[in-house]
């Protein structure tokens, strides 16, 4: 079944809001990290090791887990402006 503009339009609405809400707690968790890091980092011997413990603690999971769900959505929003475009040219029989 083809969606319609409005259908689409409704979906990218919908993505956009999924996106920010992941902005929002991804921004909380840079606030943890950057309070974390540093005692992360005196354990360690270098940032990299420092930055790989904190990739194994459950917010730097979620943390990546965030990032990939975000470019995710950018990447379905993206695609869903392309179809809607392509929908819009046929509507006026110029593609």
């Amino acid at each position: 079944m083809t969606k319609t503009p409005r259908e689409l339009a409704q979906e990218r609405l919908d993505l956009a809001y999924q996106h920010a809400k992941l902005g929002e707690r991804l921004v909380e968790l840079k606030e943890i990290k950057a309070k974390t890091w540093q005692n992360l980092r005196e354990e360690s011997k270098s940032a990299a090791e420092a930055d790989r413990k904190w990739e194994a603690t459950d917010e730097g999971i979620e943390e990546i887990k965030i990032k990939l769900s975000m470019r995710s959505k950018e990447l379905k929003m993206t695609a869903i402006k392309t179809y809607i475009d392509v929908l819009n040219t046929e509507a006026y029989n110029q593609y």
